[in-house]
């Protein structure tokens, strides 16, 4: 049988499951949901569906349709609640990442699904890059030996502020929860401790926080150092990793990959793997009827929202933090 999908956001990245799901047969959208009218038209386009399953809101849809899922695309401020509403109406979630914004709110929704037995995950789709996922398979082969250091840079501007310009913390949560999520998924081990020192440029359209320098240690032993901003003028990104049997750097198309005394360094091709998208479907489909727990869950997400959460808070006190710590407080504030 197909899943049941009530769409609530069907603009901007809402678009991409109203469009895939049209073309799978285990998925059927069965409700759209949105406050801006135009949003509901191009969707009612794509899916099909009629206006008389178009609602502005979660609630109206929920006693007009039979549905088993929901997928949340929304702007983040409005995930804990719209989760917790569909959970309570029984109904499993897919959500647009970040997964809430407060570790808490995470939380207790993972409890409350977990009491009913429904499934949530998350939109973490950049660790399904080709890079992300080749490192990821390096470090859990010990193909290379265990992973001592690695680090992340990206520069860049992002025009607009979206859901972040008040934010004290904009680049971490707009953006720092794709890259601190890649980087645990690659490390394949959870954080230990972290440190973060976050800058906000005088040229900088967001309140604060537009930059970082950070770093996260791993439970394996790993140290990753992180200086990421979109509040540069000009762009460009770098990925290396240094292993016992080597260093692993990002080209073009492949890792480059130099051996102790090796002069010339080898390439080693990105995994091959499906869109992230669809690897997101097919996940949660599994997950929904199979109990397969997928790697973007949402109990596995609690880490990713407990990082960006950790490293705001490190760079406010100046401290370095025990992770593990560091949650179990903020689960029982």
């Amino acid at each position: 049988m197909s899943i049941k999908m009530i769409h609530l956001g069907c603009g901007g990245r809402g678009r991409w499951p109203v469009k895939l799901i049209s073309e799978r047969d285990d998925y059927e959208s069965v409700a759209l949901v949105d406050v801006n009218e135009d949003n509901l038209a191009n969707a009612r386009t794509v899916s099909g569906l009629g206006e008389e399953v178009c609602f502005n809101s979660l609630a109206d849809a929920l006693k007009a349709v039979e549905a088993d899922a929901v997928v949340v695309i929304t702007p983040p401020r409005l995930h804990a609640g719209q989760c917790l509403e569909a959970v309570r109406a029984g109904k499993h979630i897919l959500v647009e990442k970040p997964f809430t914004k407060v570790f808490k709110e995470a939380h207790q929704i993972i409890e409350e699904a977990e009491k009913r037995d429904l499934k949530v995950a998350v939109c973490q789709n950049a660790r399904f890059g080709g890079p992300v996922q080749t490192i990821h398979n390096l470090v859990s082969e010990n193909a290379l030996g265990a992973p001592a250091f690695a680090l992340m840079t990206k520069f860049g501007w992002r025009p607009g502020t979206h859901h972040s310009s008040d934010d004290v913390h904009s680049y971490l949560w707009e953006r720092g929860i794709h890259d601190f999520d890649a980087a645990c998924f690659m490390m394949n081990s959870r954080p230990k401790r972290v440190w973060a020192h976050e800058f906000n440029p005088s040229w900088s359209p967001y309140v604060a926080g537009a930059g970082l320098h950070a770093f996260i240690e791993f439970e394996n032993g790993a140290t990753f150092s992180f200086l990421c901003t979109f509040a540069s003028h000009a762009g460009g990104s770098s990925l290396r990793v240094d292993f016992e049997g080597g260093t692993v750097t990002e080209g073009s198309g492949c890792l480059k990959l130099n051996r102790p005394g090796q002069k010339e360094a080898e390439e080693l091709p990105f995994v091959e793997s499906a869109p992230p998208e669809t690897i997101l479907l097919d996940g949660f489909a599994a997950y929904i009827n199979e109990g397969i727990e997928p790697s973007f869950s949402g109990k596995r997400n609690l880490d990713t929202v407990g990082i960006i959460e950790a490293l705001g808070t490190a760079s406010a006190r100046g401290e370095v933090l025990e992770f593990q710590d560091f949650l179990n407080k903020l689960a029982g504030s």
